[in-house]
Order: C-alpha cells, then sequence, then structure tokens
C-alpha cells in the first residue's frame, strides 16, 4: 500500500507517537516503527522499502535522534530519493555536523514550547500542503488516491496557504548538500529600462556551452560551493543514467531507466526545492556531458576585487550605485544580512547574497546572478558591510566605466586612459573630458574631491568645456540638484 508519511524518530521520544496521532486522525498514512514492521521481516529492508514508498519524512528531531547512526541514515535515504523531509525539533539542540550536511538549519518547525498539540496540528497542515504540491504521487512510482479525510484536510492546507513550510529533503541522488542553512537573497531578475548615460558598456553575450564539454563541478555557475562538491562527491561517483538541473539550488537525479527520465526527475527536484524564486531550473549536464542551453554568464575578468583601503567605507544604503539605488527595501535587508555576503551591480540590474559560506563564494554568486540577469558584467560593490570601490557622493553613478568604448573620449586616447587607470590600485581616481573628447586624468587621490579637481585640472591643459565622466570604477554626470 502507498504511504504518505515515515515518520523518523528516537524510541526515547513519546512524541513521535503523538505526531503519528495526529497526522492519522487527519487522514494522513503513516508508517513508524517498530507498530509497521511486519513480523518474520528483516527490520533493515523494511525501513528502506517504508522509506521508499512514502511521500513525506517527518524527523523527530531530539537530543537521542541527533546522535542515531539509524536515523542518519533513514534521512540520508529520504535525500536520496528526493523525499521531502519536514524536521520537527523537540529540544533545543544543534545538528551534528553529519546531520547539518543533510538538512542544513533552515526551515524547522519548532516544537519547543508547550503545548506539543498545536504544534502538530501545524504539522499536520505542512504535510498536507506538501502532499497536495505533490500533485498525488511519491517519487518513483504510482500512488494510490489520497482516502476522503486526507482530502479534505488537504484541500484546509491549501486554502490556508501553508507557505510556511517545509525543509524538502534535497535531492535526486546519494547525498546532496542543503543550500547554506544561512539566508539565500536573489535580486533583481529582470532587465530594467537603461539610464541616460554618454555611452554604455558593451553587451557581452553569454558563451555557449560546446555540445562535447565534459563536467567539471568547480565550473557550474549559480549553486553554491557545497553543491559543487556534492556533484563530486556524490553525483560524479553514481551508477545509470543521472542528470542534474540547476538555478539557485542543485536538484539530480541517478539510477534512472533513461536520460529522458533522469532529465525528467532533475529538473522536477530542482524546481521543487526553489519553490517561488523568479529564477526557474534548467537542466545544466546529463550524465558527464554539459547541456546548458543558456549558456554562461558573463563575468568580469579576475580579481573581481583589488582592496584599495583609501576608498572603502560603510555600508549604507542611500549610497548603493545603479540599479541597486533604485530598491532601497533590498539595500536594507542586504545591510543587515548575515557574512559572509556580497552585492554586485551594473546598469541593468543587481545580485546580492549573504550568509555564504565565504566572501569569495558570495562574490562569485552574486556576479553570476547579476550578469545573466543584464546580460553584461557587473562589479562587486560591497563585501560584507564595507564598500570595496569608489562610490561617488558628489556626482551619480550612472553606468559602468568602461574607457576603451567611451564614446566621449577621442577613439586615439580610451587605450591611453585604459592603461593607465588599470596601473592606479590605490586611492582615488577620475577622469575628465573635453569639447574635442580630450581626457583629464587624476590617479590615487587622497580623495574623491581631490581626484575630481585634479581631473577636470589635467583636461584643461589640453581641452576647453571639461566635464568630470568618471570617478571610480563609475561613469557619472551630475547629481539631480545640480542639473537644477
Amino acid at each position: 500500500m502507498a504511504l504518505d508519511v515515515f515518520i523518523s524518530y528516537s524510541h526515547h521520544d513519546k512524541a513521535a507517537a503523538a505526531a503519528c496521532a495526529m497526522l492519522e486522525n487527519a487522514g494522513v498514512r503513516a508508517w513508524i516503527a517498530p507498530r509497521d514492521v511486519w513480523p518474520g521481516v528483516e527490520y533493515g529492508a523494511e525501513i528502506v522499502e517504508a522509506i521508499e514508498r512514502c511521500r513525506v519524512l517527518v524527523l523527530i528531531f531530539s537530543a537521542n535522534a541527533n546522535h542515531s547512526g539509524q536515523i542518519l541514515r533513514e534521512v540520508e535515504r529520504a535525500v536520496s530519493k528526493g523525499i521531502p523531509i519536514v524536521p520537527v525539533r523537540i529540544e533545543e539542540v544543534l545538528p551534528t555536523k553529519s546531520m547539518e550536511y543533510f538538512l542544513g538549519t533552515i526551515h524547522w518547525l519548532e516544537a519547543l514550547t508547550p503545548p506539543l498539540e498545536q504544534h502538530l496540528r501545524q504539522l499536520v497542515d505542512i504535510v498536507g500542503a506538501i502532499l497536495s504540491r505533490d500533485g498525488g504521487s511519491a517519487p518513483g512510482e504510482n500512488k494510490e488516491p489520497v482516502r476522503a479525510p486526507a482530502s479534505a484536510m488537504l484541500r484546509r492546507a491549501g486554502e490556508k496557504g501553508a507557505q510556511r513550510i517545509v525543509l524538502f529533503g534535497l535531492l535526486g541522488a546519494t547525498a546532496i548538500a542543503l543550500v547554506s542553512a544561512t539566508t539565500v537573497y536573489l535580486t533583481q531578475t529582470s532587465v530594467v529600462s537603461q539610464p541616460s548615460v554618454v555611452s554604455q558598456p558593451p553587451v557581452v553575450a553569454q558563451p555557449p556551452v560546446a555540445a562535447t564539454e565534459d563536467l567539471l563541478p568547480e565550473a557550474v555557475p549559480y549553486i553554491s560551493d557545497r553543491d559543487r562538491a556534492a556533484i563530486r562527491t556524490d553525483y560524479l561517483p553514481a551508477p545509470g543514467y543521472k542528470a542534474f538541473a540547476i538555478g539557485t539550488r542543485l536538484g539530480f537525479a541517478t539510477g534512472q531507466a533513461s536520460e529522458e527520465a533522469a532529465k525528467t526527475s532533475a529538473h522536477a527536484t530542482c524546481e521543487r526545492l526553489i519553490g517561488t524564486e523568479t529564477r526557474r531550473c534548467e537542466i545544466y549536464a546529463v550524465g558527464t556531458r554539459v547541456v546548458l542551453a543558456s549558456g554562461r554568464p558573463p563575468m568580469p575578468s579576475a580579481p573581481w576585487v583589488v582592496r584599495n583601503p583609501a576608498v572603502e567605507k560603510p555600508f549604507a544604503v542611500n549610497q548603493a550605485p545603479l540599479q541597486a539605488a533604485n530598491y532601497k527595501a533590498a539595500m536594507e535587508r542586504y545591510a543587515t544580512g548575515q557574512l559572509p555576503k556580497a552585492l554586485a551591480v551594473s546598469s541593468r540590474g543587481y545580485a546580492a547574497f549573504y550568509g555564504q559560506s565565504s566572501q569569495d563564494e558570495a562574490m562569485r554568486r552574486a556576479l553570476e546572478f547579476c550578469g545573466s540577469n543584464g546580460s553584461i558584467a557587473c562589479l562587486v560593490v560591497a563585501i560584507d558591510n564595507v564598500f570595496v570601490v569608489a562610490v561617488p557622493e558628489t556626482m551619480k553613478p550612472v553606468a559602468l566605466f568602461h574607457p576603451t568604448s567611451e564614446a566621449s573620449i577621442a577613439a586615439d586616447a580610451r587605450s591611453v586612459v585604459a592603461g593607465r587607470l588599470a596601473n592606479a590600485i590605490s586611492g582615488w581616481n577620475a577622469v575628465a573630458v573635453g569639447a574635442a573628447g580630450r581626457p583629464g586624468v587624476m590617479l590615487r587621490a587622497a580623495s574623491e574631491q581631490a581626484a575630481v579637481e585634479g581631473a577636470l585640472a589635467d583636461c584643461s591643459r589640453q581641452d576647453h568645456s571639461c566635464r568630470v565622466i568618471a570617478i571610480g570604477p563609475f561613469l557619472v554626470e551630475p547629481l539631480p540638484s545640480a542639473k537644477n
């Protein structure tokens, strides 16, 4: 018979029996040991079969469960089958490293405060919402329709919109690591209208993926470093037909009957994990062959950031440059987001990630998503709570400055300006240009104002009607108040 829920618990925890009773009273078909182990049947085989037949695994999480090798194996089995997991924390205890590998620390149902019954009612809603989203079928087989009481419960859960759910138990093969336990925040997925500027950064087409490209986990874009490691340790050694899909998360399937089945399962798992996020999943690899249709995101040349203490200052919401300036609420969330974090911008969009495993990971993912959103390479402007580039205050940044393609600079002077700026990695830099396109440059100034004055003075020596067009990495124009 098909199952709805497998209950994983330590025999010391009486809350498991209460959870089972509450779920079954709502019409959910639950499996719990030792009650449902058939006499004379090998215990381990019965556990494996029950997990494979269920549609949700409910983990009653306590200190005893935390250190149980049996429960860890049950969780791993659910993860490997792409079965959603709902951890119910009944004791104030942090997961072991092994348990955290599979579960992370997000979207737990906290049942620490009495009465337990109110938390179990929430569990019923959560499980009901998952079963409803599942559409009536479990991973890997056709299930019997849910009997009437459960159907009624699912409708009620759906009407309540139980989006408070769930830690979806990761992904489609041997052991996928969950995205970092801290929040991941992705911004601005659409290309916005261009501001009025003298010239725009050149559009960088996303490079196509060669049909014969072999899978290299460290080259997979968008996903976390932990998911990249899981590709190497879990996906690559797995047998049979396999595939994985990427969005902000990773979903994969192995041991499938065909390539098409592997792709379908991997894509469905990835979509389930990303939930309502705007960016959807796409198949990245089938077997060990990369098949990404959209191409890779445009990225700036390494190093992405050269620290310049002379221009660094604390991150301030009202000083966020380019498109980030239009999203105050998002910048406020970045300002309070957990470290490590990074913010990348262009004139077409921005992306920010916080709570990552390292600053490098935060920068890489922010640049990839920002570049993909706008189809041009972006710039890291903030790491943690510090602006790491020269963000102007006396003028308004309107685009990234690319001297080699800047139309207002005389053609024969563009490469010279670019070369001089490339070698000036300390202090403030500014560029001015006159009516005839002759540039003036001020490098390594002690302040923004000194850079502006020096660039204008240098320009005036060879041209007239000079105006500042760039400060630091930004193309600039006068502040709105200065135009009036």
